[in-house]
């Protein structure tokens, strides 16, 4: 098959968060397509990071919550 397109995968880090939240926006920053990241990816090369932390509801947002419930 096709050799593996080489890129730098420690540059990833210097890269501003706000140019690599998207495979396709990290993927111009890296000057590679989104197809090669998406491989690395699927390599588990790069760790994809989410953040699972919901915030929480103040009491003005539950209330406002339980009365479009019960109506």
């Amino acid at each position: 098959g096709r050799k593996p397109k080489d890129i730098n995968l420690e540059q990833i880090p210097t890269i501003p968060l706000n140019r690599r939240s998207t495979i396709r926006s990290l993927a111009w920053q890296l000057g590679c397509s989104p197809t090669t990241l998406h491989q690395k990816f699927m390599l588990k090369l790069i760790k994809r990071h989410t953040n699972y932390l919901k915030p929480t509801l103040n009491e003005k947002n539950k209330k406002d919550r339980m009365k479009f419930c019960l109506s």
